[in-house]
């Protein structure tokens, strides 16, 4: 999700993958990131022998993870350094746009910009010609966001496999395209239940509210977020709401979205069209409107625009909690990540705290080729069911991993 409040005219950084300054950059990763920023203590890594030996015999390989923390291109940066990986991403532009080092180091390290709100013809471009040349396994996130719940996959992008198939279907005889589909899951240490109630006190502070640290604390957490989403339905409904915590969520984020939709004259949404795909549709509309030069906006217009931004933002923060991803299962790990989720929302920063450790599992490659034949299908007609394997692999990998 963009936080970056100045909107400006998107420029494409491409990769330049640098071998003499990946030392430095992968003990910036390990060390720095990984173990200082993101307490990652331990790292356990199955199957990646298989991606490790396709991409030395020049295949084209596309590595496609879950995406529900900050530390996972660390984490592959690190597992690439200690298998001879040299990874390349696609990255969203907003990495690239919080300053030049910030760029400098993502290109070196052989990241790419997307936009993802828009027909980035240049990162679908620069995507093929690294698949199609078969020197480096590509990294693509399909969820495109960081939801922070591990053990939820949420709905892929179909451009992934788009991407795949077409590069696929353009190499030389000898060659062939491999699919990899990949689970991570970053777990905490159990001590990190210590912390929780003064964690949990400082978000009921931050709303006014006083900590009741003798409430059980599940019931806890959903009373605050039932009290910030109530805040929310006063402000932009009238009044809170009645009904169960997950109804109103939805309804709120559903509101949100259709009142933009509405000022800015879009056609309602298609019912298979989820809050992601709107949300992208319309910032990518108000980006463009913002970065026009021909037609100058006045003060007031562009204010107006700037709460547009702010309540998609809004929109987007309320799909990232599912409802009942706690109640369902109120493990310290779900636990965990709800309240630096919360952090982050309330306070501007999450706090990882304690030692954690992670899995990486990496499927068997799939032979995309060998995919389309064996359901007639083509590069075209494949992409959604593509998608669709992609999704139960990782889901089911997922599984295994709790």
């Amino acid at each position: 999700m963009n936080i970056l409040r100045r909107q400006r005219p998107y420029t494409f950084h491409p990769p330049k993958y640098s071998p003499w300054l990946m030392p430095l950059i992968h003990a910036l990763a390990e060390h720095w990131f990984l173990r200082r920023t993101f307490k990652i203590r331990h790292v356990k890594v199955d199957g990646v022998e298989a991606v490790a030996r396709l991409a030395r015999a020049g295949h084209s390989v596309l590595v496609a993870p879950n995406h529900a923390d900050h530390a996972d291109p660390s984490l592959l940066l690190t597992i690439g350094r200690r298998h001879d990986l040299r990874f390349h991403f696609m990255a969203a532009r907003e990495g690239f746009e919080r300053g030049p080092i910030q760029s400098f180091i993502l290109q070196r390290a052989g990241a790419f910009s997307v936009d993802r709100e828009g027909a980035d013809l240049a990162a679908i471009k620069t995507a093929m010609n690294i698949l199609q040349a078969g020197r480096f396994p590509l990294v693509i996130f399909p969820e495109g966001e960081i939801w922070h719940h591990h053990e939820r996959l949420d709905t892929l992008n179909e451009g992934v496999a788009t991407i795949l198939l077409r590069a696929a279907a353009k190499l030389p005889p000898g060659k062939k395209g491999y699919l990899v589909p990949t689970a991570i899951r970053i777990g905490c240490a159990e001590e990190v239940r210590d912390t929780f109630a003064e964690r949990l006190g400082r978000l009921e502070e931050r709303v006014m509210w006083k900590p009741r640290p003798e409430m059980e604390l599940q019931e806890r957490i959903y009373r605050l977020g039932s009290g910030l989403v109530a805040l929310k339905e006063e402000e932009f409904l009238g009044r809170a709401q009645s009904g169960e915590l997950v109804d109103r969520i939805r309804h709120l984020q559903q509101v949100l979205v259709a009142r933009i939709e509405t000022r800015h004259a879009l056609p309602p949404a298609p019912e298979t069209s989820t809050v992601p795909d709107r949300v992208k549709t319309l910032r990518n509309r108000i980006r463009r409107r913002l970065n026009e030069s021909h037609s100058p906006l006045s003060g007031r217009e562009e204010a107006a625009l700037y709460d547009d931004l702010d309540t998609l933002f809004l929109a987007s923060q309320l799909y990232s909690y599912p409802g009942q991803y706690l109640r369902d299962k109120p493990t310290v790990h779900r636990v965990a990540e709800t309240l630096f989720k919360l952090e982050e929302d309330l306070l501007g920063q999450g706090r990882y705290v304690g030692p954690r450790q992670a899995d990486v599992r990496f499927d068997e490659p799939l032979d995309v080729h060998q995919f389309l034949q064996e359901q007639s299908l083509d590069s075209r007609s494949g992409v959604k069911p593509l998608t669709q394997f992609l999704s139960q692999r990782v889901q089911t990998l997922l599984d295994t991993l709790k």
